[in-house]
């Protein structure tokens, strides 16, 4: 039904977001992000907007060089409890191995991996839902991930023997003096070159404080519930839950985020078996019953959810699950 629709969670690019904020005055809104996207950190964003967003940061900043700017001063705690697993093991490639195993859950179609070339690792990265224009942002974005996590173990003032990237940005001298190492453009992947020997070598820098991982059940379900690109129905879900953020699901928004018309968009829906407003309320009903459980009041809920109306808000929700919010958040709390 729908190619390559792909999602990165809100933790993986909140730190730039809120560098944006903080050194240019920029909100998310204005990079097409709505604010309450950003409340909660297992949120999916489709990598449609990703792409938009690393081609709005340059448009608004007018800087090519922006997100170089932005990582500089990201820290690896911005992952919240996650961090606390990835930094949780005994040496540097147990880390790399949790991260490279772990990243599908933070943005699907990304892929992490390792290779030895003789005295030389490379810790890899490609996302072929990236757009050529984000390439080079997004592979800046990466690396420094990279450098962060390598500096932690082996001291803040290591140095990779080399950085590849895909793409090409001007400023060739700005970034190697950032990596402090030399800078290759143009590969169809992000590498971060570094002697094999240091992989099971360094310390674990105690930059982070020794917390057990400490995930909610509904993060923990969250974490893990990454839509497979060929699970239609699932993406579906994903993508209109992430339209609410606009105001009420409409085919319109669906349809550009899918990067389709809403012609194509109904034909499809259509040739399964669907329509566009059952979807939207078993979506909006789904997410409703998700809230109720966490205890957010039923008037923060309905507005969450695109309604402006509590009438019409509770007459939905009922006509999907059977009775009314207000009645389902006391059947819950009777039986909890």
């Amino acid at each position: 039904m729908f190619r390559n629709v792909h999602f990165v969670r809100v933790m993986g690019i909140k730190g730039l977001v809120d560098r944006l904020h903080l050194t240019y005055g920029i909100t998310s809104d204005a990079l097409g992000i709505p604010h309450s996207v950003l409340e909660y950190d297992m949120n999916l964003i489709p990598i449609s907007v990703l792409n938009q967003f690393y081609e709005n940061i340059e448009g608004i900043t007018g800087d090519p060089d922006a997100v170089l700017t932005l990582v500089r001063q990201m820290d690896l705690s911005k992952l919240g409890s996650l961090s606390h697993w990835f930094f949780a093991g005994h040496d540097l490639a147990t880390t790399i191995r949790r991260i490279n195993s772990g990243i599908t859950c933070i943005q699907s179609g990304a892929f992490f991996g390792g290779e030895i070339v003789g005295p030389i690792a490379k810790w890899t990265y490609r996302n072929d839902s990236i757009i050529a224009n984000a390439k080079a942002q997004d592979g800046v974005r990466v690396a420094n991930f990279k450098l962060n996590v390598l500096r932690h173990y082996l001291g803040k003032h290591f140095i990779p023997d080399r950085v590849c990237l895909p793409g090409s940005l001007a400023n060739k001298m700005e970034y190697e003096a950032h990596f402090g190492c030399r800078i290759e453009w143009g590969h169809n992947k992000t590498e971060v070159w570094l002697p094999n020997r240091l992989r099971l070598q360094g310390n674990k820098v105690p930059t982070l404080p020794p917390e057990k991982l400490s995930m909610s059940f509904a993060d923990l379900d969250g974490y893990l519930d990454m839509p497979d690109p060929q699970d239609h129905i699932k993406v579906l879900y994903e993508v209109v839950n992430y339209s609410r953020h606009f105001g009420l699901p409409t085919l319109t928004k669906v349809s550009q985020l899918l990067g389709l018309s809403e012609q194509q968009l109904q034909r499809r829906l259509q040739s399964s078996g669907l329509n566009f407003t059952s979807i939207v309320g078993f979506v909006l009903s789904g997410e409703t019953v998700k809230q109720i459980v966490l205890g957010v009041p039923l008037e923060t809920i309905a507005k969450r959810m695109g309604y402006t109306n509590m009438t019409s808000f509770s007459r939905m929700f009922k006509k999907y699950r059977g009775v009314t919010p207000k009645q389902y958040a006391q059947h819950y709390a009777d039986a909890y």
